[in-house]
């Protein structure tokens, strides 16, 4: 069957149109679960608490993430051994929640009793957050917890966290931690 000028002609504008209107679609995507999809996979991690600090201490450990919970999540499993003390043990839920608009990350830890549930707003680059919290401690406290998380071109990404109590006078933060992740697998 040949297919008259106009028809080829046709069929290459709809053709084009509907490869443009797909390459428009990606580039203006929602955001998802899977923009943290380059979690996934294994790596080193170094941790640096109170930098700076006459109190400054590194843990060097490691950190597993893959796709959980129907790909609804990604699920991260950070481990650190201490000489002398319990290891460093944090299970870390990642996800884009859209009822809230928000990126989220639920932090277990087997050493701190308390959830934290962190969240970001997704900007134009989900590879560069910045995590947000507020919980109660003990007698009644508040902390806040900020955290800006960046992936770095070479697949490793960095995470500076601040930290502060409303025992502090407001506005006042402390460097509490530096975190640097290169990716091994």
């Amino acid at each position: 069957m040949r297919l008259s000028k106009f028809t080829t002609t046709t069929l290459a504008s709809v053709l084009c149109i509907s490869v443009s209107a797909a390459m428009a679609d990606d580039a203006t995507a929602p955001p998802s679960t899977g923009d943290l999809a380059f979690l996934s996979g294994a790596w080193s991690v170094e941790r640096v608490y109170q930098p700076g600090t006459d109190k400054e201490r590194v843990a060097v450990g490691d950190l597993t993430c893959k796709e959980a919970l129907s790909d609804q999540y990604i699920k991260c499993v950070y481990f650190f051994e201490r000489a002398g003390q319990a290891p460093i043990h944090d299970d870390v839920y990642f996800n884009y929640n859209p009822i809230y608009g928000v990126y989220e990350s639920l932090w277990l830890s087997a050493t701190w009793p308390i959830k934290v549930l962190m969240a970001a707003p997704p900007g134009a680059d989900p590879q560069k957050l910045n995590w947000t919290a507020e919980f109660l401690i003990e007698d009644g406290v508040t902390e806040w917890v900020r955290s800006e998380w960046t992936l770095k071109g070479d697949g490793a990404f960095s995470r500076r966290t601040e930290i502060r109590t409303s025992r502090q006078p407001e506005g006042e933060w402390i460097h509490w931690m530096d975190e640097t992740a290169a990716r091994i697998e």
